[in-house]
C-alpha cells in the first residue's frame, strides 16, 4: 500500500484496514509520512537502510495486528544468527518497534508489541561492537613528526582532528568565513555526508545535531595548521577537486599513508576524535566543557564512549585513592 493509499484510508475514516497493513507497506508509509519531514537527511537515509534489509525478512510480510512480541524476537534472533553487529541489530529493531509503537498510541493496533523484547549479549554475538582505541601518547609523537612533514591539506586535516575533536564530515564541510583566527575560534555549522550504500557525499548545511552546533577554541597549533593551508586560498578550509571539499575517501587514503609512515595501526578518522578526548580527560578539562567541545548533549556518551583510560588504569585508579 502506498502513500496515497494509506492518506486515502484516513480520509474515509476506514479504520478497520489499517491493522491489516502488513508491517513492510505499515513502515513505508510510517517514514513518508512521520519521519520524511522531520529528521534530517542522513537520519533518513539511514532509516531508508534498515527499512530496505527489513524487507528480506518474514516479519515484513506480516500484517501488522498480528505481530506480537514473539515475532519480533525471533526477527532479531535471525538477525543475530546471521553474524550482525549490536549496532546494527539495534537498528534493524528500531525499524519494527518505532512505528508500532506509534500505532498502540493512535489506537490502530490494541497493544504495542515491542514489550518485552529483548536485545542480544553483545558478548555473545559472532561480531561483536568495535571499540576506537585511542593512539598512545608515543603513537600521537609518531603521527605528529609525518604531519610536520609533509603539507598536503589531508594530511594537515589529521593534525586539525588530534587538536579540535572534530568529526571528519564536521571538518571536511568547514569554510573559511566559518574559521576566526584572530579570535581563536571556528564555528561548526555543517556537515558533509557519507550515506552508506551511496558512492557519493553531500553537504549538508546544519551540523549532526543540535549540540553539534559549536564554537570550538583554537590552539596555538591548530592555527599553525591552519595557517599552512590558507594560502591555498579556496572556500573550503580542506579542498578537493574543483570549487568541491576533500573527500572521504581522499581523506581515508592519506590517514593510511601517515599512519604507515609513522609505523602505527589504521582506525579510522574517528580515532582522532577519540584521541582528542582522551588527551582532554589526561589534563583535567572538565568533563562537562569535554562533552561541549565535541557536540555531544549527553555527557555519558562523552565518558563511557569517547574517554578511555591509558594502559590499565591502575596509577588513576591509586592516585584517586591516595590523592
Amino acid at each position: 500500500m502506498n502513500l496515497d493509499n494509506f492518506t486515502r484510508c484516513e480520509e474515509i475514516g476506514d479504520v478497520n484496514m489499517y491493522p491489516s497493513m502488513i508491517l513492510a507497506d505499515y513502515v513505508k508509509s510510517w517514514l513518508d509520512m512521520f519521519k520524511a519531514g522531520s529528521v534530517k537527511s542522513a537520519t533518513l537515509n539511514r532509516l531508508l537502510c534498515s527499512y530496505k534489509s527489513l524487507l528480506e525478512y518474514r516479519i515484513a510480510a506480516m500484517q501488522i495486528k498480528d505481530i506480537t512480541a514473539f515475532h519480533i524476537q525471533f526477527y532479531i534472533n535471525e538477525l543475530a544468527q546471521k553474524g550482525y553487529g549490536l549496532s546494527t541489530i539495534k537498528k534493524q529493531m528500531q525499524i519494527v518497534t518505532a512505528p508500532l509503537r506509534q500505532a498502540a498510541a493512535m489506537h490502530l493496533i490494541p497493544a504495542d508489541p515491542s514489550a518485552g523484547v529483548r536485545l542480544p549479549n553483545d558478548e555473545k554475538l559472532q561480531k561483536h561492537t568495535k571499540v576506537v582505541e585511542p593512539y598512545t601518547e608515543e603513537e600521537q609523537k609518531r603521527i605528529w613528526h609525518i604531519i610536520e612533514t609533509r603539507d598536503h591539506p589531508a594530511v594537515i586535516a589529521i593534525g586539525l582532528m588530534l587538536e579540535t575533536g572534530l568529526r571528519a564530515g564536521e571538518l571536511l564541510a568547514l569554510r573559511w568565513d566559518k574559521i576566526d583566527i584572530p579570535r581563536k575560534r571556528l564555528r561548526v555549522e555543517a556537515t558533509i555526508l557519507n550515506p552508506a550504500g551511496k558512492s557519493s557525499c553531500e553537504y549538508q548545511p546544519s551540523a549532526k545535531s543540535k549540540a553539534s552546533n559549536r564554537t570550538v577554541p583554537l590552539t596555538p597549533k591548530a592555527i599553525e595548521l591552519l595557517q599552512r593551508l590558507k594560502p591555498l586560498n579556496s572556500t573550503w578550509v580542506f579542498p578537493g577537486t574543483g570549487d568541491s571539499w576533500l573527500s572521504y575517501n581522499n581523506l581515508a587514503k592519506h590517514i593510511r599513508q601517515v599512519c604507515k609512515a609513522a609505523g602505527v595501526e589504521y582506525r579510522g578518522a574517528h580515532a582522532f576524535r577519540h584521541t582528542f578526548a582522551t588527551n582532554c580527560y589526561y589534563k583535567n578539562v572538565d568533563v562537562k566543557v569535554l562533552s561541549k567541545l565535541l557536540g555531544h548533549s549527553d555527557i555519558g556518551v562523552t565518558m563511557n564512549i569517547y574517554v578511555s583510560l591509558r594502559g590499565d588504569g591502575f596509577d588513576e585508579m591509586y592516585a584517586a585513592l591516595t590523592g
